[in-house]
């Protein structure tokens, strides 16, 4: 897409010089040097020689377009506004939340018994717990919990609390859900219904007892106990999880909610009996969906869908003493935040200039259009240095971020009640089969059709790495030296296709509509470069780039009903397993609906599992390593991008650092910040 829209844009440029030149002015000689000129002339009958001097030329002064002064006006030390503009939440409920926007919400919200001290990531400090202790197994873990705190709705936390919020998300689970990390931790099982089936030794959830279910319930509550006489909350693990402090810093495994409440307005009783009637919920059928009540430094507000979030300070935060020094306390300097979401970027750019947005979202291709403004430049080591003096903008770049976005393809795609995005769902050229990404050399074909140092170039502004598989640069599992095995070749990318499906995608091409979250600019010229790539090699080749709001595509991918789609992963814990799990176990979150063939599946589930089981690096590296090679060779995915994170904020925003955990960098943890006036 790239080259030939360059060569439309020069044609283009050179249409425009033509038609000036052919109306312009005649152009005035530019004399180059001061040089004297003699010639003859007649005057009045005779022959004379004259002289004259002519003087060079002045060279112009050069000039430069003066950038416009932007003074963004500071409307309220009150509140901190951000404009966010690839998506909002599927719901507020952390049991169920399994994705950025939501979880960036909730962890204002909500807390757990640990938090991240400042901006490390292997580093812990109590929240609702005091201090712990876990034994030599590494399989107990024992927290003694806070006394003294509130939450929202005036109930007080005791350690019945805590045990009842993580029973019941394990029980609630939900398809796609986080719980899978949770579950294995517990069980050694990825789903609760995978527990239930065990207990029962039956092959279908259907088929379990209520007995059965009954006792599932009780396994869960002897994995997760509290002693409220004591104090303590006690989880036994199925075995040694070096992650289990982190996985505890996520809402969905860690945010505390008060039990008695919950009951009270229609949530699970507790009771093993009844379990099922909370299970597997859609979004909205919890009662946290829009409605929250956590023990964390701010409050809900209200949500308006579509709109914005508002969350306001609890000037009753039970916080006494920072979690670290120089840390916060007391209640929030912030007392008022909003979330809105704006899709459009210029909208977005105006209420920055203007000072109705503290933050805003800056997709990588328009990053150029600030840096002139920075008026202070930070790094990830800490330093900063000054930039315009009459810029407006504090610009922290160069953040590493645990994030990777490919092109997932379906390999086995859902077509019940009709499927609007496979078209004719035949190989007729006006659709494709449910299987059409089964056959390798479509799924190799579709990554030699993707410009890599396009997207890098164009879609990242330079600021990024071509992927090289599930696992990311610098954590174990990454092959150290070597390039990435596709690379962008129109040739190859013909051969393969050529020989898919016995020939017949070369010879009727193709229909399928590829989805991207609005608003994601990023996402969407990735999306384009695939299309572009695909449709200059034949041209009965159609690819629909489609946007879909971001609660929409979640729904529609855990139906399993996109054929392709741009996402990516922000990863729970700083593991391998936590990026190889995800992408390719049959029952992580996004290989569930990858739908690999079983005898492919079980060879990458077999893999994950043993890595997972040792704890030596020297025997999980060389497996993770298996595992990444083998994800390249069989294209599961085209491996698209790691990007370079940047946050940028008015001046006035102080005490913000970044920890590259957080959901959210712009909204995660508000509560240690400050808003000063210039």
């Amino acid at each position: 897409m790239f080259g030939r829209k360059r060569s439309v844009i020069l044609v283009s440029v050179m249409t425009v010089l033509t038609l000036l030149t052919a109306c312009a002015q005649p152009t005035p000689e530019v004399i180059e040097k001061t040089v004297v000129i003699t010639k003859e002339v007649v005057k009045e009958g005779e022959t004379v020689v004259e002289t004259a001097v002519v003087t060079a030329t002045p060279e112009p002064e050069p000039t430069e377009e003066p950038l416009s002064r932007i003074s963004p006006d500071f409307k309220s030390e009150d509140t901190y506004m951000v404009v966010t503009g690839a998506g909002e939440p599927e719901t507020l409920d952390p049991a169920w939340t399994y994705e950025t926007a939501g979880g960036g919400v909730e962890n204002n919200l909500y807390e757990s018994l640990v938090w991240f001290k400042k901006d490390q990531t292997e580093a812990f400090v109590p929240m609702l717990a005091t201090d712990w202790e876990v034994n030599e197994a590494g399989d107990v873990w024992t927290f003694n919990i806070r006394e003294g705190v509130s939450f929202h709705e005036g109930g007080t936390l005791e350690p019945h609390d805590v045990a009842y919020s993580l029973q019941r998300a394990l029980l609630q689970d939900r398809t796609d859900g986080p719980h899978w990390m949770t579950l294995e931790a517990f069980f050694g099982l990825y789903t609760i219904k995978d527990l239930a089936t065990s207990i029962s030794d039956v092959e279908s959830f259907e088929d379990v007892s209520d007995a059965d279910l009954v006792e599932t319930c009780e396994r869960v509550k002897d994995a997760v106990s509290a002693d409220d006489e004591a104090g303590t909350v006690t989880y036994q693990l199925h075995r040694a999880t070096p992650w289990f402090l982190a996985m505890l810093t996520n809402s969905f495994m860690g945010a505390v909610v008060d039990r008695e409440w919950m009951v009270e307005n229609g949530a699970w009783d507790g009771d093993c009996a009844t379990w099922m009637a909370w299970h597997d919920p859609a979004p909205e059928d919890t009662i946290l969906f829009n409605r929250a009540n956590g023990t964390g430094p701010y409050m809900l507000d209200q949500w308006t869908p579509g709109e914005e979030i508002v969350l306001v300070a609890n000037n009753d935060y039970w916080r006494e003493e920072p979690p670290w020094e120089g840390g916060p306390s007391g209640p929030p300097r912030i007392q008022r935040v909003v979330i809105r979401n704006v899709n459009e970027w210029g909208t977005r750019l105006a209420m920055f200039e203007a000072g109705d947005a503290d933050w805003i979202y800056v997709p990588e291709q328009y990053r150029p259009q600030l840096e002139p403004y920075f008026e202070t430049i930070c790094y990830p080591d800490g330093h900063c240095e000054e930039g315009n003096p009459e810029g407006y903008i504090q610009v922290h770049r160069d953040l590493p971020r645990p994030v990777m976005t490919p092109a997932q393809m379906n390999w086995n795609i859902n077509t019940e009640g009709g499927n609007p995005f496979i078209g004719s769902g035949e190989l007729d050229g006006n659709g494709i089969p449910p299987d059409f990404f089964s056959d390798i050399h479509v799924r190799k074909g579709f990554n030699y059709c993707f410009d890599f140092q396009a997207m890098i170039e164009e879609a990242l502004n330079g600021e990024g790495i071509q992927a090289q598989g599930p696992i990311i640069r610098g954590m174990m599992g990454y092959l150290e030296g070597e390039d990435p095995l596709y690379s962008y070749d129109p040739a190859k990318c013909e051969e393969e296709l050529k020989q898919a499906w016995d020939g017949q995608v070369w010879e009727n091409g193709f229909y399928f509509q590829m989805a991207y979250n609005t608003g994601n600019a990023t996402r969407r010229l990735s999306s384009e470069i695939l299309k572009a790539g695909l449709e200059a090699i034949n041209p009965k080749f159609q690819v629909a780039v489609v946007s879909m709001p971001w609660p929409v595509l979640l729904s529609t991918r855990r139906q399993g009903k996109l054929p392709i789609y741009v996402g990516g992963w922000l990863e729970d814990f700083h593991d391998p397993h936590n990026w190889v799990h995800p992408f390719l176990h049959s029952q992580g979150a996004y290989g569930r609906v990858t739908n690999l063939p079983d005898d492919l599946a079980a060879e990458f589930d077999a893999m994950i599992e043993e890595a997972a089981s040792y704890t030596a690096v020297e025997k999980r590296r060389p497996i993770y390593e298996a595992i990444q090679r083998k994800a390249q060779e069989e294209a599961v995915n085209v491996w698209l991008y790691q990007n370079i994170a940047r946050h940028h904020f008015q001046t006035w925003i102080e005490d913000w650092y970044y920890n590259p955990a957080y959901s959210q960098g712009s909204y995660s943890y508000i509560y240690a910040w400050s808003k000063e006036a210039p």
